[in-house]
């Protein structure tokens, strides 16, 4: 059996990469066959969300940090650390 295979391993922490490379823009990462994007707000917190822009499914990794959101690369749409589409 897999880690992924059991529910019960969703409800823990796992490291995904060092902090150091959120500061070259949002990240891509995987973990449990979900794809995600980390970025990093310039209040220094760090939040990790799908990696799919609700729209047009563009990959938010592929996109830009704003103050407290990350911009979807296709139509800039703007989401907060809760996901939230807060700019359309």
């Amino acid at each position: 059996m897999l880690v992924g295979d059991s529910p019960v391993f969703r409800r823990f922490w796992y490291i995904a990469m060092p902090a150091a490379k959120l500061a070259e823009g949002p990240q891509p990462f995987s973990l449990f066959g979900e794809e995600m994007v980390l970025w990093q707000a310039a209040d220094g917190t760090v939040s990790a969300l799908r990696d799919e822009c609700c729209h047009r499914s563009a990959k938010l990794s592929l996109g830009e940090v704003k103050p407290a959101s990350i911009m979807c690369p296709y139509h800039g749409w703007e989401f907060d650390a809760q996901g939230r589409c807060t700019l359309i």
